[in-house]
């Protein structure tokens, strides 16, 4: 499956905006993404291993909700990693 990453997050992938891993689900490839950038970690992850609150993930054009980390993928598929922005 194809990861694409934007913003703030492609100095953490050495701005390289699409990363390929074979994966059978989400939490797969984002494991195998913070494998490779361990420093994407924390910043993606909690400790307990689910997605942050900082974070949206859309896969097949479908926003995922935080309990669809283990729904499945094919290799053709793309997951957008999005980072909201706060402030005021």
């Amino acid at each position: 499956m194809v990861i694409v990453c934007a913003g703030s997050l492609l100095r953490y992938v050495d701005y390289r905006r699409r990363l390929q891993y074979p994966a059978a689900t989400v939490r797969e490839a984002l494991t195998a993404l913070t494998e490779q950038h361990p420093v994407l970690a924390p910043l993606l992850l909690t400790p307990e291993g689910e997605l942050r609150a900082s974070h949206r993930l859309i896969l097949r054009d479908a926003l995922l909700g935080p309990a669809e980390l283990d729904t499945p993928v094919g290799p053709d598929d793309r997951l957008e990693i999005l980072t909201s922005i706060s402030g005021g």
